[in-house]
């Protein structure tokens, strides 16, 4: 690491210069593509960050920060910056439905119903049909506007007093840790 001299403070991070209690593997021991490499970047009472080389089709694991996380993703060589609340459930796999999509589903068999009920089961199956439609057209506009496989580079900028809580299916219990966390 270097920093400029000066008014002005920059720091200049080479990953093979960053010793080796600050950096390592997650994701190892956990079923899946999890693996992710990972380093710690800069750590003082104000901020921890952590830099992250994620390698195609690897997903982390569910967590939330007690005081949110920055989180800065470049995919593709385009950024993405995002915003986790804190107290707020991101990375790993997705919930397989959310409770908007189950309320969604009971209101389209509700609506499917009413039209068998009303002795129109040929506009019924329609119905149905046009549902389904609906569903795969969302699937493949998901699929197109995925990137295209590739290591991926994600800076994590935690915030006092830096606790993360693993809550994830594939971990076999909720944990929480402070500081920088391995999985």
């Amino acid at each position: 690491m270097s920093q400029s001299g000066g008014g002005e403070q920059i720091i200049r991070v080479g990953i093979h210069s960053i010793p080796e209690d600050k950096h390592g593997w997650r994701g190892l021991d956990l079923p899946g593509n999890r693996k992710r490499k990972w380093y710690t970047l800069l750590e003082n009472e104000q901020c921890l960050v952590t830099a992250l080389l994620i390698p195609p089709g690897e997903v982390g694991v569910r967590h939330s920060h007690e005081s949110g996380e920055l989180n800065l993703n470049w995919i593709d060589g385009l950024p993405l910056m995002r915003w986790n609340p804190p107290g707020v459930l991101h990375g790993g796999y997705a919930p397989q439905a959310s409770p908007e999509d189950e309320e969604q589903q009971k209101r389209m068999q509700a609506a499917e119903e009413a039209i068998r009920a009303a002795g129109l089961d040929p506009v019924a199956n329609i119905f149905r049909d046009l549902v389904g439609d609906i569903e795969g057209f969302k699937k493949m506009i998901e699929e197109i506007a995925k990137p295209a496989p590739s290591l991926r580079v994600g800076i994590d900028v935690l915030f006092p007093p830096f606790k993360t809580t693993i809550d994830d299916p594939s971990v076999l219990e909720k944990k929480t840790v402070m500081g920088q966390w391995y999985d």
